[in-house]
């Protein structure tokens, strides 16, 4: 199956690969038991891991597994909301940027609950504090490019993810409905950095009030 994946992406030029690694450690066990290998290992023994690569969860990986990913420049998709649900771990989100890996904000609604990065982005605020010196203190700025920059760098999207002079206009619009906590907390927002924290903390799906990608609105809510 490996092997299949390796020969369709040797014959779709850009395309990408995505996948699950070190989620748990029964599932680590068994890969390395029918493998050989590590769980980073049986994609890379099959040349997988590139730019162009991004791989779910990661929260039990080994040492010479980060360093592959490092070098390879894949990134990893950090799920809180999965991790949190089914008891998989604790993120070292530390041990990833300090071995160079890329990491973004991911949703695996299989085990998480909403496609809501703002949700998402809350949960590994939470996680990284219960973590203590281990742990990566979140701020808003932080959450912001992790859900923003930060996967568009993973998918190798150059011309998306932040709204700088010269970048393609893709953008969700939060508009709370009047009189809603968000709507509340917005409007005595004590700065743009207070704004942004107010929408992890309370902001979801339903405050979405419109979706622009390419410069062109896409979706409304009704």
């Amino acid at each position: 199956l490996l092997g299949a994946c390796a020969e369709a992406r040797a014959a779709i030029p850009g395309g990408l690969f995505t996948s699950h690694v070190n989620e748990n450690f029964a599932e680590i066990a068994k890969v390395e038991a029918d493998h050989g290998t590590t769980y980073v290992g049986t994609y890379d023994r099959h040349g997988l891991l590139d730019r162009l690569a991004v791989l779910a969860h990661d929260v039990h990986p080994r040492d010479e597994e980060l360093a592959v990913l490092a070098a390879r420049g894949s990134s990893i998709a950090h799920c809180p909301c999965s991790n949190s649900a089914l008891g998989s771990g604790m993120f070292p989100l530390r041990r990833h940027l300090d071995a160079g890996v890329r990491v973004a904000l991911g949703c695996d609604v299989g085990g998480g609950t909403s496609f809501s990065l703002l949700r998402e982005g809350l949960q590994a605020a939470f996680m990284q504090s219960l973590m203590g010196d281990a742990g990566v203190p979140l701020g808003a700025a932080h959450l912001l490019w992790l859900a923003t920059a930060a996967g568009a760098s993973a998918l190798g999207l150059d011309a998306v993810g932040h709204l700088g002079v010269g970048m393609e206009f893709d953008a969700v619009w939060l508009r709370p409905a009047s009189g809603t906590t968000l709507d509340i907390g917005l409007r005595h927002a004590a700065d743009d950095a207070d704004a942004v924290a107010k929408a992890f903390a309370l902001g979801d799906t339903a405050d979405v009030a419109a979706v622009f990608v390419g410069g062109d609105r896409v979706w409304d809510r009704l």
